[in-house]
């Protein structure tokens, strides 16, 4: 792999995006330009371990210069991104897997919806962390950002999922939001996740309680008070046996309330 000479990789990138427009065009010149900065050690070792997508291990630096040289094409001509994505996504390798999320992240909403509505499809045959990640980051950040009801459209077909990766799908998608200190609209996120909190089991417990931190950080007197109403409602055995293992992490202020009507529920 060359050290990387940021004038010489600011001028690949360009010329790169100059096939916006062509996806084979670009998908071959997106290999040629990886295959200069990829680290020949890893792939080989990569080969012997039979890792889960082919990668050319590329330096962040390098994915980071060419999504900077997408950006205002993704605003300019959402039409011919959203035929980019399609592509990179079909490309099937972790670095063109990662521009195709992120690359719908940059996408104006009503062309970036189509493609989010393929999300769980796309979820369901990655295996891959970090591509998972961006698919629920990076992919929502200007739906998150500009249409929050769509966003909450989304979400809440999955967080009432009777399917715990959907579940936890939702919450993973919803946690940047919360932890957005700008953000206000608490009753939406409520009403959304309340399927997946009475439906709280060991396989949705982490991510559920991520949002519950980051919700109590946001208003600790909304979310005691939402906790202390489901449990007032005959909520399910598992959701009480997951909120007494959840209570540890959750701040001092939601913890002796809650713990004083867990005990009351159990005798």
């Amino acid at each position: 792999m060359p050290a990387i000479d940021l004038a010489r990789l600011k001028l690949q990138a360009a010329r790169l995006a100059e096939n916006f427009s062509n996806p084979p065009a670009f998908l071959r010149q997106l290999h040629e330009m990886l295959e200069l900065y990829t680290n020949r050690t890893m792939r080989a070792s990569q080969v012997a371990k039979k890792l889960n997508l082919p990668t050319y291990h590329t330096p962040p630096p390098v994915l980071r210069q060419i999504e900077r040289e997408l950006a205002p094409l993704a605003e300019r001509l959402p039409l011919k991104g959203g035929v980019l994505v399609n592509e990179l996504w079909k490309d099937g390798t972790f670095e063109a897997r990662l521009l195709a999320a992120r690359l719908t992240g940059m996408l104006p909403p009503a062309e970036a919806m189509p493609i989010l509505g393929r999300l769980s499809n796309w979820l369901t045959h990655s295996t891959d962390e970090e591509v998972r990640r961006a698919l629920l980051t990076d992919a929502f950040a200007r739906v998150r950002r500009e249409n929050p009801e769509a966003f909450f459209l989304l979400l809440e077909e999955w967080l009432k999922s009777p399917r715990s990766a959907w579940q936890i799908w939702g919450m993973q998608a919803l946690l940047p939001l919360l932890e957005s200190p700008e953000f206000e609209n608490l009753p939406a996120v409520f009403r959304i996740l309340r399927p997946a909190v009475l439906a709280a089991g060991p396989a949705t417990q982490l991510d559920l309680q991520a949002c519950l931190v980051a919700l109590a950080r946001l208003s600790p007197t909304e979310t005691s008070f939402y906790l202390r109403e489901m449990l007032a409602g005959d909520p399910p055995p598992m959701f009480l046996r997951t909120l007494r293992r959840m209570l540890p992490a959750l701040p001092d202020e939601l913890q002796a309330p809650l713990r004083n009507l867990l005990r009351a529920l159990s005798q």
